[in-house]
């Protein structure tokens, strides 16, 4: 695999960060992973390090510097706050679901 340079491996993070919504986020035993139409990418644990990868026209590149760990952490937190949102609007439209049932006449 090609080396994925760090300052571009900084940008992409950054954008990601930046955008989660658009990159369909998963959290796995492998670690993260993410796509959209014109990438895929995946931060893992590699041993002691978290590694970045990053797809593109079929060719894999990545970069294992040290400062992976805490990107790592700050995506999986980004995850679970889009879940937590995801969670609340369900139940939000159920509660509503449930008010207008409740105010019909039978």
């Amino acid at each position: 695999m090609p080396d994925l340079k760090i300052q571009e491996a900084q940008l992409l993070f950054k954008k990601i960060h930046s955008n989660p919504k658009s990159y369909d986020l998963q959290i796995n035993e492998g670690g993260i992973t993410g796509k959209d139409d014109k990438i895929s990418f995946r931060l893992y644990r590699t041993g002691e390090r978290v590694a970045f990868e990053v797809t593109i026209d079929e060719l894999t590149f990545t970069n294992t510097t040290g400062e992976w760990n805490n990107a790592l952490i700050m995506l999986g937190n980004t995850i679970k706050k889009i879940e937590k949102e995801q969670e609340n609007l369900k139940i939000e439209q159920a509660i509503d679901k449930l008010r207008k049932y409740l105010s019909e006449e039978n």
